[in-house]
């Protein structure tokens, strides 16, 4: 933790010389425990292309026509567009549906699209997904990959984003101050990304004003609507304007890697099936100084997951006999940017496509007092409920439902690339449980989110509990070596969700595989 945090390493930003560095420590780590290189070329680095887009704003416009009256809005007062990834200039102009939270979810009985007909309309929706929703579920329908995709398959050609204002509308600054910065994303061959999406021109976000202003002669307001969707009712109409976007993006490529090690498995068989164990090893270099200090060294996030990545493979190491499945240690880039890293290697695995089993997350595990209890999160998924039960009976910890549904933690770290890809995945972190009664875990959580997370203060300098994070790697190690070692393959759950959506693509990849086995 201590080196991966230095400022040497200048906050360990891809496509810097600090994560440079920091990659070579973490291959280096990986060569000195014995592990097998598990990159490209019986290297310990499989590349990772990254791609990265910025609007040129002087060269892009948001037009508003009413009534035949046209106005011209304001970026990053009234606007902001995401740049398009696929295009260099991009242009769209088509009436406005607005069209709820933008879900359709018919596996839950909801449909934000019903009775509308969006083909070749610029779609419009709110922040969020409906409140009866499971946590995860909501999670992934709130996701604005999710919801872009769902407007492309009806056919619309551009989405409208409404963002709400926030007290002194510090809310709409800092989305618009993120969008500004641009996006990044991993490139295919063709140069564009596996997510780009060409039928949608225009990816647009407004301030709560200008949206609610959108309603105006439709029969409500933005408010109206968004009372209406709490309580479960439709809202969705066509709004009287048409739209049009204008995007200019410029590229930058940016080269990366993900740190790959391998634990040959014991058995003859299994040992051709993997357990991943992933830790992000970027963060997000410099920034503007916050009392004086400009370098973010991501100590807790995630140096410290970089480091328990590297002693859960030493424990792995240290076995008289290595588990029946081979086991994965990923050191990936790019999470902060998106989880690229994690994303990439789960699309273009270095080991046989459909041989990945199972993946445990490792990321800012909390860990400021004893570890009492553990959050796991994605445990009422799969069949990996199994070993996180058996590890907390014997390491006498308590099992925590998520005390903070609203962080929507499930799709935010790199279990979410393996769950994606229909690949059962675990992302444990430390519970709220002190010990003392005078120390409550939750708040401290919420405290260290609001005042360090992302911020240069998330340096050495605070009051880690190394006595927690041990415990931390000895719950990892143990989920991990049970689930490496059941002679079962990790499986969803009946009738879940996640494994409804994604499950059927592991398991076409791992038939594939078996097919190919026989071919040869």
């Amino acid at each position: 933790m201590t080196f991966l945090s230095d400022d040497l390493l200048a906050g360990r930003r891809p496509g810097k010389p600090g994560f440079g560095i920091a990659a070579s420590y973490m291959a280096t780590q990986f060569a000195s425990l014995g592990l097998q290189p598990g990159g490209d070329k019986n290297t310990y680095l499989q590349a990772v292309p990254l791609r990265s887009g910025v609007v040129t704003e002087a060269q892009s416009a948001f037009k508003v026509t009413r009534n035949g009256q046209e106005q011209i809005l304001t970026f990053a007062t009234d606007f902001v567009l995401q740049p398009n990834m696929g295009l260099p200039q991009s242009q769209v102009s088509a009436p406005v549906v607005f069209v709820g939270y933008g879900v359709s979810a018919p596996e839950l009985n909801y449909d934000d699209y019903a009775n509308q007909d969006v083909r070749g309309k610029i779609v419009m929706f709110i922040s969020g997904a409906p409140a009866k929703f499971p946590n995860n579920e909501k999670a992934y329908f709130s996701s604005a990959a999710t919801k872009n995709s769902i407007a492309a398959q009806k056919g619309a050609v551009g989405v409208i984003t409404v963002i709400a204002a926030g007290e002194n509308n510090a809310t709409w600054n800092a989305y618009a101050k993120r969008v500004r910065a641009g996006s990044t994303w991993w490139a295919g061959p063709n140069g564009t990304p596996n997510t780009y999406l060409p039928a949608l021109k225009g990816l647009a976000a407004v301030a709560q004003g200008v949206g609610d202003s959108f309603f105006t002669g439709s029969g409500t307001n933005l408010l109206q609507a968004a009372a209406a969707l709490r309580d479960g009712k439709p809202a969705s109409r066509t709004l009287p304007v048409t739209v049009s976007l204008t995007t200019t993006t410029k590229y930058s490529n940016i080269p990366s890697y993900n740190v790959v090690g391998i634990l040959p498995g014991s058995d003859p068989v299994l040992k051709n099936e993997y357990v991943v164990y992933a830790a992000h090893l970027d963060h997000l270099g410099l920034s503007a100084p916050v009392n004086g200090d400009s370098i973010n060294n991501g100590a807790h996030d995630n140096a410290s997951g970089s480091a328990f990545l590297i002693e859960t493979a030493r424990a792995f190491k240290s076995l008289s006999k290595a588990p029946k499945r081979s086991v994965i240690f990923l050191s990936c880039t790019g999470e902060e940017l998106g989880l690229q890293g994690s994303d990439y290697f789960a699309s273009n695995p270095t080991v046989p496509n459909g041989s990945l089993v199972a993946n445990l997350a490792i990321d800012m595990p909390f860990f400021f007092y004893p570890l009492r209890d553990i959050i796991p999160h994605g445990i009422q998924h799969s069949s990996l409920r199994g070993p996180v039960e058996a590890t907390a009976q014997y390491l006498d910890l308590k099992i925590t439902p998520d005390p903070a549904p609203e962080e929507v933690v499930f799709t935010r770290s790199d279990h979410y690339s393996f769950i994606k890809k229909g690949i059962p995945a675990l992302f444990i972190k430390g519970g709220i449980i002190t010990g003392d009664p005078n120390k409550d875990g939750a708040k401290i959580i919420a405290e260290w989110r609001k005042t360090i997370y992302h911020k240069p203060q998330d340096d050495m300098n605070q009051p880690f509990d190394f006595n927690a994070a041990a415990m931390h790697v000895k719950t990892n190690f143990l989920i991990g070596y049970l689930t490496a070692n059941d002679t079962k393959r990790p499986t969803w759950n009946k009738g879940d969700f996640f494994g409804g959506k994604f499950g059927s693509q592991n398991a076409t990849a791992h038939d594939e595989s078996k097919n190919e086995d026989k071919a040869e």
